[in-house]
């Protein structure tokens, strides 16, 4: 049990100021980041097999439910589906509902009725030691250790800026610590710059091996502490605050969007 919560199960009620603005930022952001001004790096050198993994509410994995396993029996599954694809990568979606979050850090501080478990970012399931690299130009904003079970493990915000002036944020989760010693906050980077590399279990979380990749618009004062999970009563704003991030995988299949499942 988590003697105590993240933050971020606090409900978004009260601490938005105003969705209209985010709205407003996102359609800015979002049409700079897929504009032809710039090409992004890429995060992670992804083989051409990559495969989609579901993980959603009652997924299984060779029959297997995917919910309630330890990380040794996930990583098994994981690492079987991608010797099946002949692949070293596999897609985790965005804004998929799901039903790993198990423990009390995915629980409402305000009553126990709703479990966090709508997910806001991309994964990318890979083995340790994967190299990283920023796709864009921005500077170090969080470097931290969330070290409570199930939560990011080694972590790195970046803050960048879009052609109007507007902040924005690319997270990266469960990443190996000894592999981000030479990065500081406030350190300028480089699209195309490495900064870490996939972190293991248990130091990453204790997940299986792999990046939570997320762009967040506004990370509210919550810091380290922005969530990668989302109430499902709050799903629509905080999906509005952290956009689907697939410009960021050109070669990713469609439905790596859990939103368009059937393209």
């Amino acid at each position: 049990m988590c003697e105590t919560k993240n933050s971020a199960s606090v409900s978004l009620i009260g601490k938005l100021k105003s969705i209209e603005e985010i709205k407003n930022k996102k359609l800015s952001v979002l049409s700079y980041l897929n504009s032809h001004s710039f090409d992004l790096a890429e995060i992670i050198n992804i083989d051409e097999n990559a495969i989609t993994l579901d993980l959603s509410q009652g997924a299984d994995l060779f029959g297997i439910p995917v919910s309630g396993l330890s990380v040794d029996e996930f990583s098994d599954l994981i690492e079987r589906k991608l010797q099946e694809n002949k692949t070293d990568f596999a897609f985790g979606r965005w804004a998929e509902n799901r039903g790993i979050y198990s423990n009390d850090l995915f629980d409402s501080n305000e009553n126990n009725e709703e479990k966090r478990s709508i997910h806001m970012g991309i994964d990318v399931f890979c083995e340790h030691r994967t190299k990283i690299f920023s796709p864009l130009d921005g500077v170090v904003h969080i470097k931290g250790n969330n070290r409570t079970e199930l939560d990011y493990g080694p972590l790195i915000i970046i803050r960048h800026r879009d052609n109007e002036d507007n902040f924005f944020y690319t997270l990266y989760g469960h990443l190996d610590s000894q592999s981000m010693k030479n990065i500081n906050m406030g350190d300028e980077i480089r699209s195309g710059q490495l900064i870490a590399e996939v972190g293991a279990p248990p130091e990453n979380g204790n997940w299986p091996p792999h990046l939570h990749f997320q762009l967040i618009l506004d990370l509210l004062d919550l810091d380290s502490d922005f969530p990668g999970v989302a109430f499902p009563s709050e799903k629509e704003i905080w999906l509005t605050l952290s956009p689907c991030p697939i410009m960021f995988f050109p070669n990713a299949p469609k439905n790596v969007d859990s939103t368009r499942l059937d393209s």
